[in-house]
């Protein structure tokens, strides 16, 4: 790591902790899926702990938590077969954690500044079957509101070794989706604005017919607090919207329309203890193989 960089890690670790009242909010604990930045600030030192910060832009970003690693959003999908946001292969996806230094002993903490961004990154490494994975509560939004140090200087890493054990059952296909609609036992999240779901709205110009049937909507952006959009929501109000939506015993899946915004309710599901499926074509690939669709505010 440069001597630069290294200067802010411990000028991080030395600052007070100015928190703006995390009670009541999911816990961080050591095997929790979400961290805070008090958590973070104790472990930025810590070769166990990688810290990821999903990007816009490829090679471009602002200043940044010390010592964590860039990875631009694009390279983690692809297009394919007309789809425009698909998992690329899980040996691509070893390739590239390993570029960044990651290696499977460590525990992945992620950062973005839209939620979908990292929690896609979150979605794909339990895909790959690497379990010890957290987001970071706030970002970096609330990471600077309480005075912690940022850097414009990128950490030097060494290669990692990543081993996978693709997790191909996490990911539902239409065939498989087509087979259950309208049966007890799964529980459809459409994470989409209203206009989306009920058929009058679009996306990026592209008109939608509405949902799939049975689908209850969800829109991501429910799961976090309204003036931070990266604080998610007190745990006991996430868990009564997911009950407001599912039966007990209930596999949930969730789709939105390119299996972007869909990232953010398979995260919160899978916190929560769910036996949860992510629809990675989600509606753009239900549009195109012309499947049944229904309009309306009801599933």
């Amino acid at each position: 790591m440069h001597a630069l960089a290294s200067a802010f890690l411990a000028t991080a670790i030395a600052l007070p902790n100015l928190a703006f009242g995390q009670t009541g909010r999911v816990a961080a604990s050591t095997d929790s899926m979400v961290v805070t930045t008090d958590w973070l600030v104790s472990h930025l030192m810590d070769p166990s702990v990688a810290v990821i910060e999903v990007t816009h832009e490829a090679g471009q970003r602002g200043p940044h938590i010390p010592g964590s690693r860039a990875l631009f959003y694009r390279s983690m999908t692809v297009s394919r077969d007309g789809l425009s946001t698909e998992l690329p292969s899980p040996d691509s996806l070893r390739a590239l954690l390993e570029g960044l230094g990651v290696s499977s002993s460590q525990r992945v903490v992620v950062y973005a500044s839209e939620a979908p961004m990292a929690t896609r990154l979150l979605m794909t490494l339990d895909y790959l079957g690497h379990q010890r994975f957290a987001y970071l509560d706030g970002g970096l939004p609330t990471w600077t509101a309480e005075k912690r140090a940022v850097t414009d200087a990128e950490p030097t890493v060494t290669r990692g070794t990543f081993t996978i054990a693709p997790r191909t059952a996490i990911i539902a296909t239409a065939d498989w989706l087509s087979s259950r609609l309208g049966k007890p036992g799964t529980a459809l999240i459409d994470t989409r604005t209203d206009g989306e779901y009920n058929g009058t709205g679009n996306r990026s110009g592209m008109p939608s017919a509405g949902h799939l049937d049975g689908a209850r909507q969800l829109e991501w952006e429910a799961l976090f607090d309204s003036t931070n959009g990266l604080l998610l929501k007190p745990r006991d109000e996430l868990r009564q919207q997911f009950a407001e939506r599912t039966r007990a015993g209930d596999t949930v899946v969730t789709y939105c329309w390119v299996g972007y915004r869909a990232s953010a309710t398979y995260f919160a599901a899978r916190m929560l203890g769910y036996d949860v499926k992510f629809y990675d074509g989600s509606y753009q690939d239900w549009q195109s193989r012309k499947l049944p669709t229904k309009a309306g505010a009801t599933p």
